[in-house]
């Protein structure tokens, strides 16, 4: 080792326990031995980054990048201090050439899937030109990772249009797995939504339709599904129910309790012999820009053939925990519904795979857990709110809809509590917002609503429920952070309706569940059109616009006799629409309809 590379050596110990003035003295050293050395050029402005010199910084490590512009690592420190400095544009561009590097070298998605999150921080124009920098010197062949991450800077559909044309033209291109991981990860990055341009309408229910279709053709043929499952005869009853899910993820995870509440029902209720098949078909390791964190986890107990126990009751389970998606898992999940031979096959969710590669043998009801148009194969689709239709449809699904309400089961209520039970003050108004996704779904535009209703109610305040990691970093950058609590998850989240004065949703997609058992206490809730809360709570709490939206929170506080009338609407509300009990015998009749054939 010659005389720099000790130095640089030593200094970049020094740099790590923190003692950077040692650290900085050595690397101007090889700098005079060196002019021009990249890694102490680079270093020296990490330094100076960490002392909050961030002009200083952005010289340095820009030098050390017109040295070896071939370092993930020094673009993406230069990005960090153009960020520092203002200058988002400049910054953005650097990031995107990190990313770049990176994505050229084949690395994982971890590191990845940062730079693209430091990317989206900025204006729509920025993430154009970051996303225009990536696509021009990106050198991998694989398709589906480039528009996935183009999709992910910019939020443009068209990215994901291409994609799917990619596919439909040449679908042995991809193998099964790959149209799978890519199809649940556009699914729940439009679930979340992330798209920001372009028609996603048309998209969902044209080419993405498409897509669907072949996935399951595709999957059966090369899987050799056919050889597999039987045609069932019509039976004049019902009487076992295979109910297959994409997930079960545990008592805390809503839709894995809403299709336990479904078996339950079906079984004890009305002597059906249930079985769920959770064969976790979302189960995929991170690798690209795809799939949200949240939708590959797995339960790893939940494994085999067993029986699972939750409020009271007990339902068998076939599960499989397998974090992939090949021949083998998937033949092990279409012999076990086969050995199980079932009456129906409820396909809870409104894209359900593995149910739909039945669909041609056996009865198949899609039972939706959301709003909107599912791609479901099934030969009857439910509606999941009691005013959805099939307005608008494409016509090849309109004579398989069947209106239908989702229904609610309430969690247990608990004792009595207080606003200090959950850290709140007793004094004043205060406006609930409740998610498991708060972190994405209270973006920029939905917090800077919240500052100004806090601006309008000097006495109020905001609690947000629900497990959050990045959120309480956003809060505090607002001017009223003082009067906001991020108070995570809620044991009891009814007891805690009970002592706030208002239910205030995000734009989003999901939220059903909290907005039923918000209506079931009397909690007003206030929320735009579309979307799940939109769809559970009516037309008596939906509002045009943002502006409406402020104003009816501020007339909840103001106008007693409004939040009085709004309170007893909730209530009846939930009583007109959210009786799962009643859903449950719908299901069952519409279970014996599809036993007709199409």
């Amino acid at each position: 080792m010659d005389m720099i590379e000790q130095t640089l050596a030593v200094a970049t110990e020094h740099h790590r326990a923190g003692r950077t003035e040692e650290a900085e003295r050595l690397y101007r050293d090889v700098l005079d031995a060196s002019p021009g050395h990249p890694d102490a050029l680079h270093l020296l402005g990490v330094i100076a980054l960490q002392s909050g010199r961030a002009a200083e910084a952005a010289e340095l490590i820009g030098k050390a990048v017109v040295n070896d512009g071939g370092s993930a690592l020094f673009h993406a420190n230069l990005g960090h201090a153009l960020h520092a400095c203002g200058r988002t544009r400049d910054a953005a561009l650097s990031f995107a050439r990190a990313l770049t590097l990176l994505n050229n070298q084949g690395e994982g998605w971890t590191n990845i899937g940062a730079l693209a999150n430091l990317i989206r921080r900025y204006d729509d124009d920025t993430r154009k030109a970051a996303a225009e920098e990536v696509d021009a010197t990106y050198g991998m062949g694989d398709v589906m990772r480039r528009h996935s991450v183009l999709f992910l800077l910019t939020g443009d559909i068209a990215h994901y249009w291409n994609l799917v044309q990619a596919v439909l033209d040449e679908p042995l291109r991809f193998s099964v797995a790959s149209l799978h991981y890519a199809y649940w990860g556009m699914a729940m990055r439009l679930f979340q939504g992330e798209a920001r341009l372009g028609d996603v309408g048309g998209f969902t229910s044209g080419p993405f339709r498409r897509f669907y279709r072949l996935l399951v053709e595709e999957t059966s043929r090369r899987y050799g599904i056919a050889v597999r499952v039987r045609r069932a005869q019509p039976r004049d009853s019902i009487k076992r129910v295979a109910l297959i899910t994409n997930q079960m993820l545990g008592q805390g995870h809503q839709p894995t309790v809403d299709a336990f509440d479904f078996a339950r029902r079906l079984q004890n209720d009305q002597g059906c012999e249930v079985v769920i098949v959770n064969p976790n078909a979302m189960a995929v390791s991170g690798e690209n820009g795809f799939v949200p964190e949240y939708s590959y986890n797995v339960t790893e107990e939940y494994e085999g053939d067993q029986t699972i126990t939750a409020f009271g009751a007990r339902v068998r389970m076939l599960s499989f925990p397998q974090k992939h998606f090949d021949e083998s898992k998937l033949h092990a999940i279409v012999d076990a519904v086969e050995g199980f031979d079932p009456d129906v096959i409820v396909s809870f969710g409104g894209s359900n795979t593995i149910a739909d590669l039945f669909a041609r043998t056996r009865p198949v009801v899609c039972l939706p857990t959301s709003t909107g148009l599912p791609p479901s194969l099934a030969r009857l689709i439910l509606g999941w709110g009691p005013e959805d239709s099939a307005e608008g449809w494409p016509e090849d699904v309109r004579d398989r809809f069947r209106p239908f309400s989702f229904g609610w089961t309430l969690p247990d209520g608990g004792a009595p509590l207080t606003r200090g039970d959950f850290g709140l003050d007793d004094d004043g108004p205060v406006f609930a917002v409740v998610g498991n996704r708060l972190d994405i779904e209270a973006g920029p535009e939905f917090l800077a609503r919240i500052d100004t209703l806090l601006d309008r109610l000097p006495t109020a305040r905001v609690a947000f429920a629900g497990a959050v990691e990045s959120l309480p970093a956003h809060v505090a950058a607002l001017r009223n952070a003082a009067r906001v609590d991020v108070l995570g998850h809620v044991d009891d989240i009814r007891a805690f309706y009970r002592v706030v004065t208002a239910y205030l949703n995000p734009t989003r997609q999901g939220g059903g569940g909290s907005a039923a058992f918000a209506l079931a206490e009397g909690l007003p809730v206030v929320t735009r059109g579309g979307g799940d809360v939109a769809s559970v709570a009516g037309s008596a709490f939906i509002v045009a616009d943002d502006a409406a939206f402020l104003d009816r929170a501020v007339a909840l506080v103001e106008d007693a006799d409004l939040r009085a009338q709004q309170s007893a609407e909730a209530k009846a509300r939930f009583i007109d629409t959210g009786d799962r009990a009643r859903s449950v015998e719908r299901l069952l009749g519409y279970a014996l309809e599809a036993q007709q054939p199409r």
